[in-house]
Parts: C-alpha cells; sequence; structure tokens
C-alpha cells in the first residue's frame, strides 16, 4: 500500500455524504430495472476513493450486519476515518490506505461506489476501475460511478482553462485556489452588459466561488478532469462486461421538461436506451453523470417495472395549495415538494395518497399501508374505490411517474423511527460529527448543517438520559452565559416560557429531520 503523500494529504477534501450512492438508492433502481440486488441490510459495499470515510461510515452505523470496505491513496483522510471508526466502536467497517490498482478484493461486493473519482484519474486506472467493477460485483450487484459528461463540461472546461492559465505560475495549494478565485470573481464583475457569455460567466462564477478551498482545488484545478460523452462511457464499460442499469438520480432519466414536440422527436431519435440517453444530454447540456452498471449477463428490463413499487417505502414531501385537496374524480390538484418538483393529478387513490405521505414526511411508508390509507381517506369522504387488484396496479403506476418526475421518493428499507420520547436520544455517530464539526447525518444518509449554538447543544446533550426539563435547564444556562439577565421577574418568566416553546420546536424540527434516534 502507498506511503507517499498525495496533494489530498497537502489540501483536505471537504467529506461529504451522498445520499444518491447509498444501496437504499442503488437497490431501488436496480429493482425497478428487473434486478434482484441484495438486501440492503445484509449486503457488503465497497467505496473506491473513499476519503475519511463520512459517506461509508454512517452507512456501517446505521447497517450493523452489512460490511463496509473503503480505499483511498491519501493517507491523512483514511487516518481521520480510521480515528472516527475506532472512537464510534464499529466492527463492519474498514479503511485502506492504497491506490485502487493494489486493491484486492476478499470476495464479491453486492455494491460498488467510485465518486468523484473515474474524471479526475488516467486512463489506466479508469480502466482498471471498470475491470474491477466486473471482477468484483456480485452476480446481481450494482455499481455506481459519476464521471464528467459532455457536452455540458465543455462550458465548465472554458472556465477551468482560464484558471489553469491564471494559476500556472504559483506552487502553493492555497495560492492557487485564491488566485483562481480573483480570476473568477475579475471574470463576473467584469462588465454589466447582459449578454448571453455574462449571464452564463455570473451562473458558473457564482458555483465555482459557493466551492469549499478543497473542492475547488482537487475538481477544477486538477491535473486531470476528463469529461465523456454517455455512448463514450458505456462503450468503455461494456468492453468490460458491464451493462447500463439507469442513473442513481431517477428523474435524470426523464424529459418531463420539454414540450411533447420535442419528446416525440426524442423518441424518434433515441431507438434504444443508450441513444435516448445520449439525445437527452444533448437537450440537457447535461456535465455530470451518476450511472449504474451491472454485469452483462444480468436480466435487465429495458423499461422500468411498475410492480415492484410495493416492495419500497414511500415518501414524499409534496403538498397542495391553498387548503386540502379535492378529492373527488375529475378535480386536478396541483402539489410541489420542499425542493419544487411538481406534479397534478385528479386521480382520487393519487390525492388520497400524497396527502398521506406529506403527513408523515419524512418517514416512509410502506406501500401497502400507504394504499390501505388512502382507500380508507377516500371511503370516509364517499369516493368510489376500487378493489385491492386494481388500485395496487394503478397506484403503482402513478408512484413511478410521481418518481420520474422527482416528487416522491422510494426506499428499499426504513430508516429507524426518529420520535421525540420523554428521554430523547440522539445517536452516537451524530453526537460524535457535531463534537467534530458542522455537518451531521441524518437517518435519512443527508448532510444536515447545524450553525447554531442551541442545536449544538441539543445535539450534544440528548444522549437519553436527560428529560425535557433538563433540556430546558441546559439551554437556558446556555442563553443567560451569553446574555446575563437584568429584566424584572415577569420578563424573566415570559422568556422562559418563549424558551420552553421553542425547545418543543427544535426537538420536532430534529425529529423530522431525522436526527432523533427515539
Amino acid at each position: 500500500m502507498q506511503n507517499n503523500p498525495t496533494s489530498y494529504d497537502l489540501v483536505a477534501y471537504p467529506g461529504y455524504t451522498h445520499p444518491q450512492t447509498h444501496p437504499n438508492r442503488l437497490a431501488v433502481i436496480g429493482s425497478l430495472f428487473g434486478l434482484e440486488p441484495a438486501p440492503v441490510d445484509h449486503c457488503r459495499v465497497l467505496e473506491l476513493g473513499c476519503g475519511n470515510g463520512n459517506n461509508l461510515i454512517p452507512m456501517a452505523f446505521r447497517l450493523p450486519a452489512s460490511e463496509f470496505i473503503g480505499i483511498d491513496l491519501a493517507g491523512l483522510p483514511v487516518a481521520q476515518g480510521r480515528r472516527m471508526i475506532t472512537e464510534l466502536g464499529l466492527t463492519n467497517v474498514e479503511l485502506l490506505h492504497g491506490s485502487v490498482t493494489e486493491f484486492e478484493a476478499r470476495g464479491k461486493f453486492d455494491y460498488i461506489i467510485a465518486h468523484g473519482l473515474f474524471s479526475w484519474v488516467s486512463a489506466p486506472i479508469r480502466d482498471h476501475i471498470l475491470a474491477l467493477c466486473r471482477h468484483c460485483l456480485a452476480p446481481q450487484g450494482i455499481a455506481f460511478i459519476s464521471y464528467n459528461t459532455l457536452p455540458g463540461s465543455h462550458l465548465r472546461n472554458m472556465l477551468r482553462e482560464m484558471m489553469l492559465f491564471h494559476v500556472r505560475g504559483f506552487a502553493d495549494p492555497q495560492e492557487r485556489v485564491r488566485q483562481a478565485q480573483a480570476l473568477v470573481k475579475f471574470l463576473a464583475d467584469s462588465q454589466d452588459t447582459p449578454d448571453e457569455y455574462r449571464r452564463w460567466m455570473k451562473g458558473e462564477s457564482d458555483a465555482i466561488l459557493g466551492h469549499e478551498p478543497g473542492h475547488l482545488y482537487h475538481d477544477e484545478l486538477a491535473e486531470i478532469s476528463e469529461p465523456f460523452s454517455f455512448t463514450q462511457f458505456i462503450q468503455q464499460a461494456g468492453a468490460h462486461g458491464l451493462n447500463y442499469v439507469g442513473e442513481a438520480d431517477y428523474f435524470e432519466m426523464f424529459d418531463h421538461s420539454f414540450k411533447d414536440r420535442t419528446r416525440e422527436v426524442l423518441n424518434q431519435l433515441g431507438q434504444n436506451r443508450i441513444l435516448r440517453e445520449q439525445y437527452l444530454d444533448f437537450l440537457k447540456c447535461r456535465r455530470f453523470r451518476q450511472t449504474l452498471l451491472c454485469h452483462s449477463e444480468a436480466p435487465l428490463k429495458p423499461e422500468p417495472m411498475a410492480e415492484r413499487i410495493p416492495r419500497f417505502f414511500i415518501s414524499s414531501s409534496a403538498k397542495c395549495a391553498p387548503g386540502d385537496a379535492d378529492l373527488m374524480p375529475g378535480k386536478i390538484v396541483a402539489y410541489q415538494t420542499d425542493k419544487g418538483a411538481g406534479c397534478a393529478t385528479d386521480y382520487p387513490p393519487g390525492k388520497a395518497a400524497l396527502g398521506a405521505l406529506n403527513a408523515s414526511h419524512p418517514i416512509p411508508l410502506p406501500f401497502e399501508y400507504l394504499m390501505q390509507k388512502a382507500a380508507a381517506t377516500l371511503a370516509a369522504a364517499g369516493v368510489a374505490v376500487e378493489s385491492d387488484h386494481p388500485l395496487r396496479e394503478k397506484l403503482s403506476a402513478f408512484l413511478l411517474e410521481l418518481y420520474s418526475a422527482g416528487a416522491v421518493e422510494f426506499r428499499a428499507v426504513a430508516p429507524p423511527a426518529c420520535a421525540i420520547s420523554e428521554r430523547p436520544l440522539v445517536n452516537r455517530l451524530t453526537r460524535w460529527q457535531i463534537e467534530h464539526g458542522n455537518l451531521v447525518t441524518s437517518q435519512f444518509h443527508l448532510p444536515v448543517k447545524i450553525e447554531d449554538e442551541i442545536g449544538r447543544c441539543l445535539l450534544t446533550s440528548m444522549d437519553g438520559t436527560l428529560d425535557r426539563h433538563a433540556l430546558l435547564e441546559k439551554i437556558w444556562q446556555l442563553l443567560t452565559s451569553k446574555n446575563p439577565l437584568n429584566a424584572r421577574d415577569q420578563d424573566q418568566s415570559d422568556l422562559r416560557r418563549q424558551v420552553e416553546a421553542d425547545l418543543d420546536r427544535n426537538l420536532d424540527k430534529l425529529a423530522r429531520l431525522g436526527l432523533l434516534a427515539g
């Protein structure tokens, strides 16, 4: 294994949590296209380029019966991740220091993750990554590989080449980042002329300036940053006996944002899945893909199977506004999620299901329970309900359509309950993360940034030993230590009641974010 320091040892790359890489997501997409992926709670996962384990370790913490192995060339991040593993007492995850070309597999893996790696390594290593996926994947296994994509990367590379030209005389990593940021700001602010180039430059510049220094240094200023067309990537994968399953963000495979005539022509041009995806990249000017692969011999279906939906747990934040939805047939109701995904439907069971999902959000509901809940809601409203079999088929097709629009989420297994108990509990992982930074990982494998002192105080204090009164005292002491009270007793009493009400709201918010264990 490697001992020489790398650029990632010199400049830390931010360790992110990536929900789209979680076995839960990969299992759902694989199932929809005919695979029988390994159970998420009893699987083996390999991550190539694991960094400090901020993506892999939370998976291992919440899936104790599964096994996780990560490998990374940078020694310092791996050492940091190993300390986290030791302090959390985990025995089902291991981080290895070395090159992916040196990895010696011990058995097959059900899921392989290579996020932010493929486009930033040399051609021989890219070839090795694909060969490793072929060799190490279980027969029904799924590999996740992300990469820069054409034609969109042509645009980003314009700015990348300008930055590389500007920093060519600077060797110090921090100075290279500062100089690149200065150039980007200079280009963005140079003119107020509202032409297409200025608008594009402003958008690109805002994105670049929003990156953390380590992100900018290792992505935009990297020595290698190779984009590929989708068909080029699939051809490389096919040479290693790998086949296209789909995209980790399922909605990216669809054309909902285009007008009907465009969609008709796209269907004519895309006579198979691969060609259709390539033309869709042209339409979207796509610059980044998160592609799922499997063995060429695996029994894939060309179209997603709605009959697989009853296997899943479903969640959605979609709600109608204003007021309650009209459940009667023929009454179209529009919905929108917290992230802006929208849909409109006059299908009564669909409207009833979306109401139930919004009421339980973010906790996902089993399909069978959701179907029964929707049927009961319709019956109570005096709306006729179909029998189980046709209702199951139509509701499954409806939910699959919503999934393609990003309006619902599917999970192969449900996360643990996030309840507010008498003595609220935050698990060891979350408490460890908040003690070492301001980013924590939710039960849904989502990164949550905690910046306020009260939030940090609550998360570090809720070890299951303190009731609400004790938590209130902790917050009260924190507030009064920052701002000593000189007001009258009545004012203090009012303030304390306000703090108590805020505590209830904060606990509810933490539960909905998936940060409470019970």
